[in-house]
């Protein structure tokens, strides 16, 4: 499916384990896993005369690990809260001021795992902030949603308790951050923006959400752009671009190197460790490492082992909407552009970054829009469009940042551009049939959807020429 000159053995691992984890979590096996996977990895290493059957037991192995992985997962976390159940947690994010309730994410260090709560907006939760300790006794389950988000009423919580001494290392070292985006987020609250200016800011820098409006979200959604709102590996490529450029050519290599990596991280805790952020910082974390030694990882590789490290860390990582979203998107511009590139292949500088603008944004938007129709129902029409418009303003809106946090009078112009942003894609999504809406397809019919692009690509690189 992909070009025969790029080697990416980590790409059946990666699929196996996925598929032992979808396994695991659809049949919930009772019986012990970890005999069968020893046995497996004895017989691998066994089969060692015999390289085709090595791989397949390889495989076999990762499938077995991952039934393993659902299983330990489940079994710790599959009930996380229940309805009249008494918790004490730490508030990780921004509350969410909603019309009627104020929205938290209450992680749980008994249980090791996070609830969505939803508390009655009034005089006391609007007092809420990141880093408190609640204990709340959960009302009721939100139907309909996911199994983790749970309506509050205003009786049934109150500030106490000793979940923050309970904290992980990890988890304090995430909250430090956090605490560290919330007084960047101060920032931008003094320059007194308009409410949309500020969540969009908010959201493209910082990948803090919980300002942005429900109008606000489908504008960006109907235009094409949700993308920009949700930090991913457009935001983090556009950083580590800077921080190259400043550690290029440095005597100490191999320091520049660590200092890049460094970096790069730290920005991804401070934006919250999404799914998407996490592929992309392992990622140019590899990359980075193995440029010390002047070698070049082929990128799907480096792809395969960040969804590998990200899985056996968490399985239920897989089901996240953002993981998903992220690496299909940046496998389908892998696979891709290769393709673009032998369509054509302009000589012209402009021209050569406007058709690889055009080849990236319709092989990620192929790429998702099974997806994106399964999760929720319709499929932007001008993206091509949005993005001609939202990927220069990203890079300047990223830069122009750091610049304001430095020169504080540069978020005047700054705050400008997102509103002439917001205006943009307000524009296009009045546009007539800006979105195909009514789209419901199954889980069969988006793998199927998937099997038929695969096997259309594969007929491309068969039938079109290298240049």
């Amino acid at each position: 499916m992909y070009p025969r000159n790029i080697t990416a053995p980590l790409l059946p691992i990666a699929a196996s384990l996925i598929l032992g984890i979808v396994a695991g979590h659809w049949l919930m096996p009772t019986f012990p896993l970890v005999t069968i996977l020893a046995s497996m990895v004895m017989l691998a290493i066994a089969c060692y005369k015999w390289a085709v059957v090595q791989s397949v037991a390889v495989c076999g192995c990762f499938v077995v690990l991952g039934m393993t992985l659902a299983q330990l997962r489940w079994a710790d976390r599959g009930v996380t809260a229940d309805n009249g159940q008494t918790v004490e947690g730490v508030v990780m994010s921004e509350p969410a001021e909603k019309p009627r309730t104020i929205g938290i994410d209450l992680f749980l260090p008994t249980e090791g795992n996070t609830i969505r709560c939803y508390l009655l907006k009034d005089g006391h939760s609007r007092n809420v902030r990141l880093g408190d300790v609640l204990t709340v006794t959960l009302d009721h389950q939100l139907e309909g949603r996911a199994s983790n988000m749970f309506f509050v009423r205003s009786s049934s919580w109150n500030y106490g308790g000793d979940a923050l001494q309970k904290l992980s290392r990890w988890e304090r070292t995430r909250l430090w951050f956090l605490h560290q985006r919330h007084r960047l987020l101060a920032t931008y609250r003094d320059t007194n923006a308009d409410e949309p200016l500020y969540a969009v800011l908010a959201a493209m820098t910082l990948g803090d959400k919980s300002a942005l409006s429900s109008e606000l979200r489908d504008t960006y959604a109907v235009s094409g752009a949700s993308h920009i709102l949700a930090l991913s590996g457009l935001h983090l490529s556009i950083v580590y671009a800077l921080l190259t450029w400043l550690t290029l050519r440095r005597r100490r290599f191999w320091l520049s190197q660590l200092v890049l990596v460094s970096n790069i991280w730290a920005f991804a805790f401070l934006t919250g460790l999404s799914p998407s952020v996490t592929r992309a910082a392992t990622m140019f974390s590899l990359n980075a490492i193995f440029a010390v030694r002047s070698h070049r990882l082929p990128t799907l590789n480096v792809l395969a082992f960040a969804a590998i490290a990200m899985l056996v860390a968490d399985a239920g990582t897989l089901f996240d909407i953002g993981f998903q979203m992220s690496f299909t998107a940046v496998a389908s511009i892998l696979v891709g552009i290769p393709l673009v590139e032998r369509l054509w292949c302009p000589r012209h500088r402009l021209i050569r970054w406007a058709w690889a603008l055009v080849g990236v944004s319709v092989c990620a938007q192929l790429g998702v829009a099974p997806l994106v129709a399964y999760h929720f129902g319709r499929l932007p029409t001008y993206f091509l469009l949005t993005n001609f418009i939202v990927v220069p303003a990203a890079t300047i809106i990223l830069y122009g940042a750091l610049v304001a946090f430095v020169f504080p009078p540069a978020f005047t112009p700054l705050l400008w551009l997102v509103g002439r942003l917001n205006d943009a894609l307000q524009f296009i999504a009045s546009l007539p049939y800006s979105s195909i809406n009514g789209l419901h397809p199954s889980v069969v019919q988006t793998v199927a959807c998937y099997v038929l692009l695969a096997l259309v690509c594969r007929a491309l690189y068969i039938l079109l020429p290298k240049r």
